[in-house]
């Protein structure tokens, strides 16, 4: 191994840590049904039990990301959650102001997927699916 691809290791799992602890706190804030995360998903039209859902899928995405195996699964799952806010947000009309961390998650965690493809392709191989 490299100096050079051992530093975008360190810096790919900083990465994966530090959005690992943004997803961990925002299930959190679901899980814990904060009067703010009812509110917005009242205004989205969407029923108390799928900030639950919600909540726990950020739970079990933050997880898988921080094991090196499954990050690229992880983080496929919180992207796709991503997805969902960000539509959210426009279907409400809310600012685009507050659809933007939900974006740029969106770009880091597809950029994760990207770099551990060789890991969540391998399992789907693994399970007899063909990528």
């Amino acid at each position: 191994m490299t100096r050079h691809t051992g530093g975008l290791e360190r810096a790919e799992r900083a990465l994966r840590v530090a959005i690992a602890a943004v997803f961990l706190i925002a299930a959190g804030m679901k899980l814990a049904a904060l009067d703010f995360e009812v509110a917005a998903f009242a205004r989205f039209g969407y029923a108390p039990w799928f900030m639950v859902a919600i909540g726990a899928g950020q739970l079990a995405g933050a997880a898988l990301l921080l094991t090196r195996r499954f990050a690229g699964a992880g983080a496929l799952l919180l992207a796709a959650i991503m997805v969902g806010a960000v539509v959210s947000h426009l279907r409400a009309h809310d600012p685009l102001a507050m659809a933007v961390p939900a974006s740029l998650l969106l770009v880091l965690l597809l950029g994760i997927a990207y770099a551990r493809r060789r890991d969540w392709l391998g399992g789907m191989r693994a399970a007899g699916l063909r990528p």
